[in-house]
Protein backbone atom coordinates (compact mmCIF):
# COMPACT_ATOMS: atom_id res chain seq x y z
CA UNK A 1 0.00 0.00 0.00
CA UNK A 2 1.47 3.58 -1.29
CA UNK A 3 1.64 6.69 0.85
CA UNK A 4 -1.62 7.88 -0.97
CA UNK A 5 -4.09 5.17 -0.06
CA UNK A 6 -2.46 5.67 4.02
CA UNK A 7 -3.60 8.77 3.98
CA UNK A 8 -6.79 8.21 2.29
CA UNK A 9 -7.65 5.53 5.01
CA UNK A 10 -6.80 8.17 7.86
CA UNK A 11 -8.73 11.00 6.03
CA UNK A 12 -12.08 8.14 5.74
CA UNK A 13 -10.97 7.79 9.16
CA UNK A 14 -11.41 11.03 10.30
CA UNK A 15 -14.31 11.86 8.51
CA UNK A 16 -16.13 8.40 10.63
CA UNK A 17 -15.11 9.86 13.65
CA UNK A 18 -16.74 13.41 12.99
CA UNK A 19 -19.91 12.07 11.76
CA UNK A 20 -20.12 9.16 14.44
CA UNK A 21 -19.93 12.43 16.91
CA UNK A 22 -21.83 14.62 15.02
CA UNK A 23 -24.54 12.91 12.62
CA UNK A 24 -27.45 12.43 15.24
CA UNK A 25 -27.80 16.55 14.58
CA UNK A 26 -28.88 16.16 11.53
CA UNK A 27 -32.46 17.46 10.99
CA UNK A 28 -33.74 15.46 7.82
CA UNK A 29 -33.65 11.65 7.25
CA UNK A 30 -33.11 12.15 3.69
CA UNK A 31 -30.59 11.16 1.08
CA UNK A 32 -28.73 13.85 0.25
CA UNK A 33 -28.47 16.66 3.29
CA UNK A 34 -29.33 13.41 6.25
CA UNK A 35 -29.40 10.73 7.75
CA UNK A 36 -29.50 8.12 4.64
CA UNK A 37 -26.62 9.73 2.96
CA UNK A 38 -24.86 8.76 6.22
CA UNK A 39 -26.00 5.32 6.38
CA UNK A 40 -25.20 5.06 3.16
CA UNK A 41 -21.68 5.72 4.17
CA UNK A 42 -21.34 3.49 7.41
CA UNK A 43 -22.91 0.92 5.11
CA UNK A 44 -19.78 1.32 2.88
CA UNK A 45 -17.11 1.98 5.38
CA UNK A 46 -18.07 -0.67 7.42
CA UNK A 47 -17.75 -3.27 4.52
CA UNK A 48 -14.31 -1.81 3.61
CA UNK A 49 -12.96 -2.28 7.43
CA UNK A 50 -15.01 -4.46 8.80
CA UNK A 51 -15.14 -3.19 11.40
CA UNK A 52 -18.84 -4.22 13.50
CA UNK A 53 -18.85 -0.69 15.36
CA UNK A 54 -19.87 0.56 12.18
CA UNK A 55 -22.42 -2.24 11.26
CA UNK A 56 -24.03 -1.37 15.04
CA UNK A 57 -24.10 2.80 13.91
CA UNK A 58 -25.38 1.36 10.74
CA UNK A 59 -28.23 -0.39 11.94
CA UNK A 60 -28.87 2.20 14.59
CA UNK A 61 -29.00 4.85 11.54
CA UNK A 62 -31.71 2.86 9.62
CA UNK A 63 -33.80 2.69 12.91
CA UNK A 64 -33.73 6.37 13.15
CA UNK A 65 -34.64 7.03 9.80
CA UNK A 66 -37.58 4.71 9.99
CA UNK A 67 -38.95 6.44 12.84
CA UNK A 68 -38.43 10.19 11.50
CA UNK A 69 -40.70 9.03 8.20
CA UNK A 70 -43.93 10.29 8.95
CA UNK A 71 -47.16 11.21 7.27
CA UNK A 72 -45.61 14.85 6.34
CA UNK A 73 -42.48 13.45 4.80
CA UNK A 74 -41.91 14.77 1.47
CA UNK A 75 -42.20 12.78 -1.87
CA UNK A 76 -38.99 14.42 -3.49
CA UNK A 77 -36.10 12.60 -4.08
CA UNK A 78 -33.21 14.59 -2.38
CA UNK A 79 -34.61 14.85 1.35
CA UNK A 80 -37.37 12.50 0.70
CA UNK A 81 -39.74 9.07 0.35
CA UNK A 82 -38.33 8.90 -3.11
CA UNK A 83 -35.00 9.26 -2.63
CA UNK A 84 -34.60 6.88 0.99
CA UNK A 85 -36.87 3.87 -0.63
CA UNK A 86 -34.30 4.27 -3.76
CA UNK A 87 -31.12 3.81 -0.84
CA UNK A 88 -32.87 0.98 0.87
CA UNK A 89 -33.31 -1.05 -2.30
CA UNK A 90 -29.78 -0.67 -3.04
CA UNK A 91 -28.84 -1.54 0.93
CA UNK A 92 -30.99 -4.99 0.32
CA UNK A 93 -29.92 -5.56 -2.89
CA UNK A 94 -26.03 -5.23 -2.42
CA UNK A 95 -26.36 -7.18 1.08
CA UNK A 96 -25.87 -4.45 3.57
CA UNK A 97 -29.34 -5.15 5.19
CA UNK A 98 -31.02 -8.97 5.29
CA UNK A 99 -34.69 -8.26 4.15
CA UNK A 100 -37.40 -8.23 1.77
CA UNK A 101 -37.96 -5.08 0.09
CA UNK A 102 -41.28 -5.32 -0.55
CA UNK A 103 -42.35 -5.94 3.27
CA UNK A 104 -39.47 -2.57 4.09
CA UNK A 105 -41.02 -0.53 1.36
CA UNK A 106 -44.95 -1.32 1.06
CA UNK A 107 -45.61 1.95 2.84
CA UNK A 108 -43.27 3.55 0.29
CA UNK A 109 -45.36 2.04 -2.47
CA UNK A 110 -48.30 3.04 -1.10
CA UNK A 111 -47.36 6.92 -0.21
CA UNK A 112 -45.04 7.32 -3.83
CA UNK A 113 -47.08 5.45 -6.27
CA UNK A 114 -50.99 6.35 -4.99
CA UNK A 115 -51.09 8.99 -2.82
CA UNK A 116 -50.58 11.61 -5.22
CA UNK A 117 -52.87 12.56 -8.85
CA UNK A 118 -49.59 12.02 -10.69
CA UNK A 119 -50.82 14.89 -13.24
CA UNK A 120 -51.16 17.76 -10.27
CA UNK A 121 -47.12 17.09 -9.62
CA UNK A 122 -44.35 18.74 -11.20
CA UNK A 123 -42.45 17.43 -13.86
CA UNK A 124 -39.31 17.14 -11.49
CA UNK A 125 -41.76 15.15 -8.50
CA UNK A 126 -42.93 13.24 -11.23
CA UNK A 127 -39.43 12.51 -12.25
CA UNK A 128 -38.48 11.40 -8.69
CA UNK A 129 -41.15 8.96 -8.66
CA UNK A 130 -39.62 7.36 -12.24
CA UNK A 131 -36.40 7.16 -10.45
CA UNK A 132 -37.94 5.38 -7.49
CA UNK A 133 -39.95 3.31 -9.64
CA UNK A 134 -36.30 2.32 -11.47
CA UNK A 135 -34.96 0.93 -8.30
CA UNK A 136 -37.82 -1.30 -7.91
CA UNK A 137 -37.98 -2.53 -11.26
CA UNK A 138 -33.90 -3.81 -10.50
CA UNK A 139 -34.91 -5.78 -7.64
CA UNK A 140 -36.28 -8.77 -7.04
CA UNK A 141 -39.93 -7.26 -6.12
CA UNK A 142 -43.62 -8.84 -6.51
CA UNK A 143 -44.46 -5.62 -7.58
CA UNK A 144 -42.95 -5.36 -11.27
CA UNK A 145 -46.12 -5.97 -13.07
CA UNK A 146 -47.92 -3.70 -11.34
CA UNK A 147 -45.60 -1.07 -11.34
CA UNK A 148 -45.03 -1.89 -14.67
CA UNK A 149 -48.67 -1.74 -15.72
CA UNK A 150 -50.30 1.23 -13.52
CA UNK A 151 -47.03 3.55 -13.37
CA UNK A 152 -45.42 3.90 -16.12
CA UNK A 153 -47.73 4.51 -18.21
CA UNK A 154 -48.90 7.46 -15.78
CA UNK A 155 -45.14 8.49 -16.20
CA UNK A 156 -44.81 8.43 -19.55
CA UNK A 157 -48.15 10.31 -20.25
CA UNK A 158 -47.03 13.21 -17.92
CA UNK A 159 -43.57 13.54 -19.12
CA UNK A 160 -43.01 11.83 -22.00
CA UNK A 161 -39.76 14.31 -22.85
CA UNK A 162 -38.39 12.86 -19.89
CA UNK A 163 -39.69 8.97 -19.59
CA UNK A 164 -37.06 7.24 -21.71
CA UNK A 165 -34.29 9.08 -20.66
CA UNK A 166 -35.53 7.48 -16.86
CA UNK A 167 -36.64 4.00 -18.10
CA UNK A 168 -34.45 3.30 -21.45
CA UNK A 169 -32.41 0.50 -19.24
CA UNK A 170 -34.15 -0.22 -15.95
CA UNK A 171 -30.77 -1.06 -14.01
CA UNK A 172 -29.85 1.45 -11.79
CA UNK A 173 -26.36 0.36 -11.92
CA UNK A 174 -25.67 0.52 -15.21
CA UNK A 175 -24.79 3.82 -15.07
CA UNK A 176 -21.03 4.61 -15.39
CA UNK A 177 -20.31 8.30 -14.98
CA UNK A 178 -19.65 9.77 -11.81
CA UNK A 179 -22.43 11.84 -11.03
CA UNK A 180 -22.07 15.60 -10.63
CA UNK A 181 -21.91 15.95 -7.00
CA UNK A 182 -19.36 13.77 -6.67
CA UNK A 183 -16.89 15.89 -9.51
CA UNK A 184 -14.15 17.50 -7.69
CA UNK A 185 -13.65 14.96 -4.38
CA UNK A 186 -10.33 13.87 -4.57
CA UNK A 187 -7.34 12.91 -2.37
CA UNK A 188 -5.67 16.53 -3.57
CA UNK A 189 -9.16 18.43 -2.84
CA UNK A 190 -9.21 16.73 0.48
CA UNK A 191 -5.17 17.68 1.34
CA UNK A 192 -6.18 21.29 0.05
CA UNK A 193 -8.96 21.53 2.79
CA UNK A 194 -6.96 20.06 5.55
CA UNK A 195 -4.40 22.63 5.02
CA UNK A 196 -6.99 25.44 4.79
CA UNK A 197 -8.37 23.95 8.08
CA UNK A 198 -11.68 23.62 6.55
CA UNK A 199 -12.21 20.06 6.19
CA UNK A 200 -13.52 19.58 10.23
CA UNK A 201 -16.41 22.12 9.94
CA UNK A 202 -18.03 21.04 6.34
CA UNK A 203 -21.75 20.05 6.37
CA UNK A 204 -22.21 16.34 7.42
CA UNK A 205 -24.42 14.97 4.38
CA UNK A 206 -23.28 13.21 0.66
CA UNK A 207 -24.35 16.72 -1.00
CA UNK A 208 -20.97 19.04 0.08
CA UNK A 209 -20.39 17.66 3.00
CA UNK A 210 -18.29 15.18 4.61
CA UNK A 211 -19.95 11.84 3.90
CA UNK A 212 -19.83 12.40 0.14
CA UNK A 213 -16.18 13.38 0.78
CA UNK A 214 -16.01 10.10 2.65
CA UNK A 215 -17.79 7.66 -0.18
CA UNK A 216 -15.68 9.42 -2.79
CA UNK A 217 -12.03 8.76 -1.01
CA UNK A 218 -13.68 4.90 -0.38
CA UNK A 219 -14.22 4.65 -4.21
CA UNK A 220 -10.58 5.86 -4.63
CA UNK A 221 -9.45 2.96 -2.13
CA UNK A 222 -11.81 0.18 -3.57
CA UNK A 223 -12.70 1.46 -6.93
CA UNK A 224 -16.70 0.15 -5.86
CA UNK A 225 -18.66 3.06 -7.41
CA UNK A 226 -21.68 1.30 -7.25
CA UNK A 227 -23.11 3.56 -4.49
CA UNK A 228 -22.86 6.71 -7.48
CA UNK A 229 -26.08 4.88 -9.44
CA UNK A 230 -28.34 6.31 -6.41
CA UNK A 231 -27.36 10.18 -7.62
CA UNK A 232 -28.92 10.68 -11.40
CA UNK A 233 -28.47 13.73 -12.98
CA UNK A 234 -32.17 14.03 -13.75
CA UNK A 235 -32.56 14.84 -10.06
CA UNK A 236 -32.99 18.58 -9.44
Amino acid sequence: MDNKQVDIQIFVRNISDILLMNGGFLETPGLYFGETGLLLFFCRYARYCQNDLYVDYAYELFGNIQNRIHRASPINYKQGLSGIGSAVEYFIQNGFFNADTDEVLEDFDKRIFFTYNLPHLSANEIIDIGNYAKWRLSGNSAKKDMIRQLILPQIEQVIPDHYHSIFTDCNPFSQKKTPDIFKEKNYNDCLQLIEENTFWYQEKGIQNGLAGWGLSLLTELDGDDSCYSLFPDNVK
